[in-house]
């Protein structure tokens, strides 16, 4: 058996350079310009080869080793063809080490693949060639994005790997993914510091995480805060109830001042379409009313409430929240909204950035009423203040329009006649 070591070659004005990748095992068969290791320095990625065709007996180095000219790292059983090219005792390592220098501008790295012929694999979709080409940007950003160099189609010279070829296959595998997006969260031993429990998401948390995640990737969110000085809202909510006999809350006075607000402000009660070319005005209001349950958030609809006043809207809202509790909510309850209110007025808080219930392209979220010190007709004075926030989809709805809206909302707040005349 004809064993034979291999010295790191002459790395140019490298020194101490990190090992980055190991392309083959012990037991393997390589031919002379075949990769053993691939190294990395400030300037380029380089890849040292076999120098002679044989089979590889150890490799004496790892990944994360810093190594320089000189140092041995692999011993190989080279073949018997190749003897007489092969004889070279360890007094002429000076020699071999400079016939195996490796130039740092070539900027060439050749990324060894498990044997293969050149085709795409039908069953993983790579593209398998055993020698790769490329340049260490591309190297790089292949590793930032964590592509495999070898399921790209190389497009350059001598089959090498450009950037283009790295777009090209990014834009590709989006399209060709059913959910344009993939998400996932990183694989953790939370064991490690303490006692814990794992519990299972239900069926309805699952879809709810889903649908959020899909909705805030997709979505561009702008939330537009505000507040409005509601005290003659509330003054005027508790003579009606009391004229009335009746408990509503402030929740549906709002709901049914933003249902009149929406036909001033169409763009606000639409739909993009998935052409992105266009979008559908609705000449309907489905007013979505996000209502906690035990089993999670959930936003069943109000159909056609601009036909509806303040007290239909009260007691809709409640049925509806009930079914949502008690689970005997309809697949009709579900769908077709066109506008979402998300309320956390009985809770607290101020304000929040509610997610956009995709197809629709806005949501408001209202917060709790809060006392705050005011001046009127110069007094002071403690008033009741309204948190708003308004999320909007901005491929659709422009800052300018988003103040628009919440400006007359605030209006609208002080406009007690029109309120009082919409109460039953």
């Amino acid at each position: 058996m004809n064993k034979k070591i291999i010295y790191i070659p002459d790395l140019g004005e490298a020194e101490d350079v990190e090992v980055i990748e190991i392309c083959v095992k012990p037991g393997d068969e390589v031919g002379s310009e075949d990769p053993i290791i691939v190294l990395e320095s400030d300037k380029a990625a380089m890849e040292v080869p076999a120098s002679h065709s044989g089979k590889i007996i150890s490799i004496n180095v790892s990944n994360g080793d810093k190594v320089t000219k000189g140092v041995p790292f692999l011993e190989i059983e080279v073949n018997e063809e190749k003897k007489s090219i092969a004889k070279v005792d360890s007094s002429n390592a000076d020699k071999e080490i400079k016939e195996n220098k490796i130039d740092d501008d070539t900027n060439i790295v050749r990324d060894h693949q498990p044997p293969s012929s050149d085709k795409i694999n039908s069953s993983t979709g790579e593209y398998s060639n055993k020698k790769v080409y490329a340049g260490p940007a591309v190297r790089k950003l292949a590793r930032e994005f964590g592509i495999q160099l070898s399921a790209i189609r190389p497009t350059g010279p001598r089959g090498r790997i450009q950037k283009e070829d790295l777009h090209e296959f990014v834009k590709t595998s989006l399209s060709s993914t059913k959910d344009q997006f993939q998400f996932s969260q990183p694989r953790l031993d939370f064991s490690k510091w303490g006692s814990i429990k794992e519990v299972k998401l239900s069926k309805f948390q699952k879809t709810a995480l889903n649908n959020l995640h899909t909705s805030w990737i997709n979505i561009p969110h702008v939330t537009q805060h505000d507040e409005f000085d509601v005290t003659l809202l509330m003054e005027l909510r508790e003579r009606l109830n009391k004229k009335h006999k009746l408990k509503i809350s402030p929740l549906a006075f709002i709901a049914k001042i933003v249902v009149n607000l929406l036909a001033e402000f169409p763009l606000l009660n639409c739909s993009l379409n998935q052409d992105m070319e266009s979008i559908t005005l609705k000449e309907y209001i489905n007013l979505g009313i996000a209502v906690d349950t035990p089993n999670g958030l959930i936003v069943p609809y109000l159909k056609n409430a601009q036909e509806k006043s303040i007290k239909e809207i009260s007691e809709e809202i409640s049925l509806l929240a009930e079914a949502a509790k008690s689970r005997k909510l309809k697949p009709t309850d579900l769908k077709g909204a066109s506008f979402s209110i998300s309320s956390l007025g009985a809770i607290g808080g101020k304000f929040f950035t509610p997610i956009i219930n995709s197809p629709e392209v806005a949501i408001l979220g209202i917060s709790k009423t809060y006392k705050k010190v005011a001046e009127v007709e110069k007094n002071f004075e403690a008033r009741d203040y309204l948190p708003i926030s308004l999320s909007y989809d901005h491929r659709v709805i422009n800052g300018v329009y988003a103040v628009q809206f919440t400006s007359r909302l605030g209006q609208a707040l002080l406009d007690l006649k029109l309120i009082e005349e919409s109460f039953i």
